[in-house]
């Protein structure tokens, strides 16, 4: 039931949503479902039979063996292996068989005992030596080969660069339901703000996202980093990271470069289906904030509630003043319509009661024939809704007033409470022909959509804009932000035989992504304890909205849409320059060509005859607002009015972008001896980046750079499954259009204010990188690795005034290293007891300076003359661990993991002056997942996450003290589901 909470004490002119566009795409998915599924009654026609598929390799250089002959020995069944080195064989009788790999140049192998089901899919990936390694044919178990993470464990060995990455696999065990979540596992990786990833421990500017090797746009104005969270593990097939640069990839990386690859084709018919409900133990059946949405907030979009109303439209509008509305009936009428044109009057939150999260993915696919050649189709659907809240949180802005001060002075201070409800949904239609064996085309199409509805409210002392005894202040955020990404991808290899095997790759991808933010709404309001005039009257609080102080009520309506156009080829030339082993030679180019448009309007409600009486329901209802009824007009001539709307739009915070980079590169594998492989080249990449605001008095910003990045891999192979690398690349990190446009922005009333600065460079980075691998045994690994990275022209968010507002600004250096270790161990070699146990874990172990702009030192040393020059790289933290241990007993279909993280005290915030910098304090996140087994097809899953439940807590430290910058409870999240697949 939904009540009215009470509270004491404490330049775009239409938006297009497409209001039907994403229901027409759900039914193109849909559809394409469907057309896979009618497919399945083949397949399941032929019951006694089965399918062996997977992979034949290099065992050395990991590339697919195009042409290798697979075939099962004593029956006429084989294939040949493709571009991706993929087979697959047909119709193979159920039970135990034995196939034979041979290719031209390689040891024949035979892999024996392979079990064979009916309807079902036997995947055997396998790796063949060159003969004059192995002249003898090479003979093993199938079980042995049966691990997707050991096989993407493998790539990783045989890889050009120093990379980390996660499987399907491990992500389903994990139960994790988007990428941000899954990227807690990997080596040096943390996850800010649920969305963001930091590798290395630097800062979101510093990481870059792939979709299928296709640069992401970003759909958030104030970040640099792509939303992570966007992506349902659902559709996911791995995501790997790579640590190093080499020339075939985009230079604006320096931490690391992370990259979505969706599902692959599957090798027969195969569907899968899985549902959770999820219990928080703070928001479920518990009150919590929210406020009156949209009919399809369930879906993540508006229906149109929060539009800007129809006389407001036309950004060229003008409203009435209240000074020529007061004495003239026609502006007085005119001034009526626009104020209450607004039909949703809403400024405040109301109660609910939460609700349980949701999960629900759906995925079918196929793979068929077109004119005697394979033909393979994949769709897959999903869609997740979690509710969050918190009614215990404070939040508060502190100053240091003087050197001699024993703790900090508070600026302000108050109770928060918030409540969240977010959906991501997202749908997937993957296809894949090969016309010969030699080529292959393909496109894939995606599309995901996230909506988040958010409602705040903080109570407490505001003393530096509200001195005086019992004067505290009321604010209030209604918030709706939608997110939407849609991706279509081409794509093409081909072999030429005929040219040493010269393999060309090519991929074009138009993705277009936008956030809205509909109707943001901010209302504050001030209140004082007044001591009763009369002998034993009760005191009384006097409520009032003093705009001297704050912003009136307001409402924003802001729209970003970005649009990227991503191609690149690359061509590989294959030649034996000694001893057998094979070289490469790889060149080609990339264009990538985006568009970035940022639009935001804004009014504000102030009030003529009106006083506000601690209930905005009715302050804000129709009767309050535009016109007053009769009893309100006293005074003859005069049109008196209550709440009355004025456009306060900022012309400055409306801008747009574009960006054009040109790049081509070359770069050659040689390996030296077997043992010793060196790769290296470099790229050139021409940017050309603008930004201009509609307020044209600012100057625009613009980066116009010619870079070459040159970069050097090598990977020493101390014995066959141990590797030495070292590595030395140049990179470069440029500014994003938020950051060189002038937009101001803050996250609620009384917050620090951000301005972008239109004179930023980009950042150039030498990085050094030295790892040591032990690949043990398959899916096991050690490692240790050491970093290094020298910034010249880091970003920083930058003090640039006393009154605390923050500009991004470059600085002259920074200086970045640090270890890694990681391990993956079965357990079963300290005991047959323990065989279906696996532990695994990584430590990150980094430091970092970088130098405070002069004009921000110093401000800094007028109270703190002992300051030093440097601090550490915002969101970068001293140590990152996670831990991970596993039971996974596949004949009962048990499967218990249990995964740790914490990262160190990292710097969130730069504080004003010599006031100390927020600091984000270390979290220990705790989770529990399982699944087990039903029936054959059917499972049922279970996981506990955040299980200590720690504080969300910044500080400033000072003296031995912690000041309070912001602090609130997740809740633990508990769920229980069950999938079914074929």
């Amino acid at each position: 039931m939904t009540k009215t909470y009470r509270f004491r004490n404490g330049l775009y002119a239409k938006y297009d949503r497409s209001r039907l566009a994403p229901s027409m795409r759900a039914a193109v998915v849909v559809a394409a479902l469907a057309l896979l599924a009618g497919t399945a009654m083949e397949v399941r026609g032929q019951a006694s039979m089965g399918r062996i598929s997977g992979t034949v390799v290099d065992a050395e250089t990991g590339d697919p063996l195009i042409g290798a002959t697979v075939v099962v020995v004593g029956l006429e069944l084989g294939s040949m292996a493709d571009l991706e080195g993929f087979y697959l064989i047909r119709n193979v009788p159920a039970g135990l068989h034995t196939v034979r790999v041979s290719m031209i140049g390689y040891a024949a192998k035979r892999v024996t005992e392979i079990q064979v089901e009916p309807d079902q899919v036997s995947r055997i990936d396998i790796t063949v030596e060159q003969e004059l390694i192995v002249a003898d044919v090479v003979e093993v178990t199938a079980r042995s080969l049966e691990n997707t993470e050991a096989s993407l464990l493998k790539r990783r060995q045989n890889a050009l660069s120093i990379s980390d990455a996660i499987s399907a696999e491990d992500i389903s065990r994990g139960a994790q339901g988007d990428v941000a979540a899954a990227m807690t596992r990997v080596t040096g990786a943390s996850v800010v703000d649920g969305k963001y990833v930091y590798i290395r421990g630097l800062g979101e500017r510093y990481s870059t996202a792939q979709l299928n090797g296709t640069s992401l746009p970003n759909a958030d104005p104030n970040s640099k980093s792509v939303q992570m969270d966007i992506f349902a593990a659902n559709l996911l097939d791995n995501i790997t990271t790579e640590k190093t640069f080499t020339p075939d990839k985009p230079g604006n990386f320096t931490g690391g470069s992370v990259n979505v690859k969706t599902k692959s084709l599957p090798e027969s018919f195969t569907m899968s289906f899985s549902t959770s409900t999820k219990y928080n133990t703070q928001s479920s059946f518990k009150d919590m904030l929210s406020y009156e949405g949209g009919e399809y907030d369930f879906l993540g979009f508006d229906d149109g509630t929060r539009d800007i109303p129809l006389p407001l439209l036309n950004p060229d509008v003008e409203i009435p003043s209240i000074t020529s509305a007061l004495r003239d009936p026609e502006a007085a009428q005119l001034l009526d319509l626009y104020s209450k044109s607004f039909t949703d009057k809403s400024m405040t939150p109301t109660t609910i009661e939460g609700g349980l999260g949701q999960s629900y993915a759906l995925s079918i696919g196929n793979q068929t024939e077109i004119a005697e050649r394979p033909f393979g189709m994949l769709g897959s659907v999903s869609y997740n809704r979690n509710v969050s809240a918190y009614d215990n949180g404070a939040s508060g802005i502190w100053k240091r007033v003087s050197r001699e001060a024993e703790g900090l002075n508070r600026e302000r201070f108050a109770t928060d409470m918030s409540g969240s409800e977010e959906v991501l949904w997202g749908g997937l239609v993957n296809a894949t022909y090969q016309p010969s064996i030699t080529h292959e085309i393909g496109v894939n199409v995606l599309y995901n959509r996230s909506g988040e509805k958010l409602s705040r409210f903080q109570t407490g002392a505001w003393p530096s804009s509200l001195p005086g005894e019992n004067v505290r202040y009321e604010t209030r955020v209604l918030s709706f932000i939608e997110r939407e990404m849609r991706s279509l991808q081409f794509r093409g290899k081909h072999v030429m035989p005929s040219v040493s095997n010269m393999e060309i790759e090519w991929t074009g991808a138009f993705i277009r992504s936008n956030q809205d933010e509909p109707d943001l709404r901010y209302f504050t309001n001030e209140f004082q304890t007044v001591d009763a005039a009369g002998e034993g009257a009760p005191d009384f609080d006097s409520y009032t909205i003093a705009l001297s102080n704050y912003a009136a009520p307001t409402r924003y309506f802001r729209n970003l849409e970005e649009s990227n156009r991503d191609f690149k080829m690359d061509v590989t030339l294959p030649f034996t320059p000694w001893s057998g082993l094979t070289a490469r030679l790889k060149f080609g180019g990339a264009y990538l060509d985006k568009d970035h448009t940022f639009r935001e309007r804004r009014f504000s409600f102030r009030q003529d005859a009106l006083q506000y009486r601690n209930d905005p329901v009715v302050f804000f209802s129709t009767a309050r607002t535009g016109i007053l009824p009769d009893e309100f007009q006293d005074t003859p001539g005069f049109t008196r009015f209550g709440n009355f709307v004025s456009e306060d739009s900022d012309l400055r915070n409306n801008y747009d972008g574009d960006q054009e980079v040109r790049a081509g590169y070359v770069m050659l594998d040689v390996p030296i001896t077997r043992r010793f492989k060196v790769t290296g080249g470099a790229r050139y990449e021409s940017t050309l980046l603008d930004v201009a605001s509609h307020e044209t008095s600012l100057t625009p910003g613009r980066l116009d750079e010619k870079d070459w990045l040159p970069s050097i891999n090598t990977v020493y192979q101390v014995v066959d499954n141990m590797n030495f690398r070292g590595a030395y690349s140049r990179t470069l990190a440029r500014p994003s259009f938020r950051e060189l446009a002038p937009f101001a922005s803050f996250l609620f009333v009384g917050d620090y204010i951000f301005v972008g600065n239109s004179e930023l460079k980009r950042t150039l980075i030498d990085n050094y990188d030295f790892r040591w691998e032990w690949f043990n045994r398959p899916g096991e690994i050690y490692a240790l690795s050491y970093f290094y990275k020298k910034f010249e022209n880091p970003i920083e968010r930058v003090i640039v005034t006393t009154n605390g507002e923050i500009q991004f600004q470059n600085v002259d250096r920074a200086l970045v290293s640090g270890l890694e270790l990681e391990f993956r161990k079965q357990l079963d070699q300290l005991h047959p007891s323990l065989g279906n146990f696996q532990l695994g874990g990584n430590l990150s172990l980094i430091s970092s300076e970088v130098d405070i702009a002069p004009s921000e030192l110093a401000i800094i040393r007028a109270l703190d003359p002992g300051a030093a020059e440097t601090r550490k790289l915002q969101g970068q933290s001293p140590y990152v661990v996670n831990i991970d241990a596993m039971y996974d007993n596949t004949d009962t279909g048990t499967l218990v993991s249990v995964h740790y993280n914490v990262f160190g005290e990292r710097l969130s915030e730069v504080s004003t002056g010599g006031t100390p910098n927020a600091f984000e304090q270390p979290a220990g996140m705790l989770d529990i997942t399982g699944s087990q087994r039903l029936w054959d097809r059917v499972t049922l899953k279970f996981s506990a996450k955040n299980l200590l439940d720690p504080d969300i807590k910044k500080v400033h430290p000072y003296n031995n003290e912690e000041f309070i910058r912001s602090l609130y409870k997740r809740g633990r999240t508990f769920s229980l589901g069950f999938s079914y697949g074929i």
